[in-house]
């Protein structure tokens, strides 16, 4: 016979571990812990017999009951004591351990991810958000999934649960939690535990644990899959119905861009197929969904939605979040031709097909989403800057990998030197001027953003847009470097460049995925401010190093990255922070930075007299060839010209994205 637990009581097995500790009272409520103290400071609760699980990394969050939970609540018990339930019991599932009562700044802080951070703000519903957390009733998965995303750029959260490890270490605290919650409740998925776990893919992805991530995605999608199955036998009379379909459909809509970034290599599966996606309407505008005004939106094959009761009825416009989810299908399609296309099969009909389709989502948005001069602003004023900026940094960065594809299998042709280059046809000018005005768009957006900051966070951009930088500042540091640019305009690639490798210096002080990119970015801007490009201008072409050469001044292994050094100075910078360029050998390095056990895809012929040469033997002394001492001399524009387009065909730059290869 079940017991009836009170409301508030002492907790049945005794104190916990820190209320033993303090000496202070353990109280519960609801008959679950945590206990009040324990909940208070977001702390682990634990008794004195769990204590040994608990230090040997197994979670004691979710303890054997000691009273019987009232009727209608599933019961918590071992694997092997599990019983079949209902389908009626499984859907109203109460909120678990929510007698944790968050401090006004951990609310604060959450507050601020649901109102202005990507993607949280456009995926999920704020009023009710905000409204469950103010009253302390939000699902402990996503409190601690937006703590997650909070603690990268809230200086209290880094203080205080941070340390030597800074953002990245402040985050892992509170993403240790969110997998706990989510695992322990595999079996009854609930939306809040979908979207906790997307924040902790990006949480994943960012700190550079590329499998880890690639596997919360596959698992993100099927709970979403199960959950869908589950929602189709609730009850359609609810009010709210409206808001529970569009944070779903919100939901799975996030989860596939995740996968179209995630899966940008050829090693990689898709988690979401379309079949998946091909009835479901894409997301609503903002406004209908925040205040629950039933609309019908479009899917992303531009079909009517398989719920609109009439062909009469009329259709509303595609929301904010949509047009994020339409650009990031353009940009997968340009990813989808670099990671197939080689040397003997390129095609330019197929990249002038590519960048038609991304003029396409370009027209296809409303007129206050256009990019034009001080658009950006506006939306910083209506809160809705975010959001601009990532829309058309995706755009931006599809445009610029689409004609630096042209021009890459234009450069890497036999024969092709300066003189021809003065001779080329003047589409191939204005080529370079669609990337440099792309770039250009690009630093903009993010100064614009920096230049509005809220003064008492540090700036946090989204991954997307700083790999959208790194994409814009390095292919503008190649045209100079290889002398494809008039001399009118080499001021302006190193400004871009500039400020490029700002962001993304703060960035890697927050994502751990961006170091490698700031590393590669550095090297460049190095060899562009020695002056090499204005020699290069003078003289004819210099001959493309050989291959013993080229393996002589490179790391063999394309993964291997930061600059020949031991690992405690890498340890060391990590802690300490980087300077405005940090210590390397001569040589250069590839844009995927040491990923362990990885190795770079590459499904691109290289250029013609060129060829990835086998690792080169151990000498006498027991070092390895390519790890003798430095000359003292950096490289010049060419050889790093000729370097950066191997990586670049054979898609360093995308495994760098990803975080490494699988």
């Amino acid at each position: 016979m079940a017991s009836v637990v009170r409301g508030t009581s002492l907790r049945a097995g005794g104190a916990c571990v820190r209320c033993r500790k303090g000496k202070t009272k353990c109280v519960y409520e609801n008959g679950r812990a945590p206990c009040r103290n324990c909940a208070k400071g977001m702390h682990e609760c634990y008794l004195p017999t769990d204590s040994m699980a608990h230090h040997h990394g197994q979670s004691p969050a979710r303890p054997r009951p000691r009273e019987s939970l009232p009727g209608g609540e599933r019961s918590v018990s071992a694997t092997s004591d599990r019983q079949p339930v209902s389908t009626g019991a499984v859907l109203p599932r109460n909120v678990q351990a929510n007698s944790e009562k968050l401090n006004p700044e951990l609310v604060t802080e959450c507050e601020r991810v649901i109102s202005r951070t990507i993607p949280s703000c456009v995926a999920f519903h704020k009023p009710s958000f905000v409204q469950k957390l103010r009253n302390g009733t939000l699902e402990a998965s996503i409190v601690n999934g937006l703590l997650t995303c909070a603690a990268r750029s809230s200086p209290a959260l880094i203080r205080r649960y941070g340390g030597q490890g800074g953002a990245s270490a402040a985050a892992e605290h509170f993403a240790v939690k969110t997998i706990n919650i989510i695992m322990q409740n595999l079996d009854n998925p609930i939306l809040a535990d979908i979207q906790a776990l997307c924040l902790l893919i990006i949480h994943e992805w960012g700190n550079r644990n590329a499998i880890r991530a690639y596997i919360y995605l596959g698992q993100a999608a099927r709970m979403a899959q199960m959950y869908r199955i589950i929602a189709v036998h609730q009850s359609r009379g609810d009010p709210d119905q409206f808001i529970k379909d569009e944070s779903f459909r919100r939901t799975l809509w996030l989860i596939y861009v995740l996968d179209c970034f995630l899966t940008s290599s050829p090693g990689r599966q898709p988690a979401v197929s379309r079949h998946d996606i091909k009835d479901v309407p894409l997301p609503c505008p903002d406004m209908s969904f925040n205040f629950g005004t039933p609309v019908y939106v479009r899917t992303l094959a531009g079909g009517p939605p398989p719920t609109l009761p009439d062909p009469s009825t009329p259709m509303s416009e595609v929301g904010e979040f949509g047009h994020i989810v339409m650009a990031t299908q353009a940009w997968r399609n340009v990813i989808e031709m670099l990671t197939t296309v080689t040397s003997a099969t390129f095609s330019e009909e197929e990249c002038a097909s590519l960048e038609a389709g991304i003029e396409a989502v370009r027209s296809s948005l409303p007129p206050h989403f256009m990019d034009k001069p001080g658009q950006i602003n506006l939306h910083i004023t209506m809160g809705s800057g975010f959001t601009f900026a990532m829309l058309h940094c995706l755009l931006h960065c599809a445009t610029i990998m689409v004609n630096r594809r042209r021009l890459l299998h234009l450069v890497t042709t036999d024969g092709f030197n300066h003189e021809t280059w003065r001779m080329v046809p003047h589409v191939h000018l204005q080529t370079v001027d669609r990337v440099f005005a792309a770039a250009h768009s690009v630093v903009s957006l993010l100064l614009a953003l920096e230049a509005n900051a809220d003064k008492d966070a540090v700036l946090n951009f989204p991954l997307v847009m700083l790999f959208s930088c790194f994409t814009a500042c390095s292919t503008v540091a190649w045209f100079s470097l290889k002398g494809l640019t008039p001399g009118d305009v080499n001021e302006t690639a190193e400004s871009i460049v500039r400020d490029g490798m700002r962001f993304l210096q703060d960035g890697a002080n927050i994502w751990v995925l961006a170091i490698p990119w700031y590393r590669h970015l550095t090297v460049m801007n190095k060899v562009l401010r020695n002056g090499d490009r204005a020699v290069q201008r003078a003289q004819a072409e210099p001959a493309i190093p050989s291959i013993k050469e080229d393996t002589a001044s490179q790391p063999d292994n394309p993964d291997s990255m930061d600059y020949e050094r031991p690992q405690s100075a890498d340890a060391q910078e990590r802690a300490d922070g980087r300077g405005s360029e940090p210590p390397r050998k001569s040589g250069f390095t590839t844009i995927n930075g040491g990923s362990a056990g990885a190795s770079t895809p590459a499904t691109a012929s290289p250029p013609p007299g060129q060829t990835k040469a086998d690792s080169p033997a151990p000498s006498s002394s027991g070092q390895a060839a390519d790890s003798a001492p430095a000359s003292g001399s950096d490289m010049t524009a060419a050889e790093l010209c000729v370097a950066f387009e191997r990586q670049l065909l054979e898609l360093d730059d995308l495994a760098a994205f990803m975080g490494g290869g699988v």
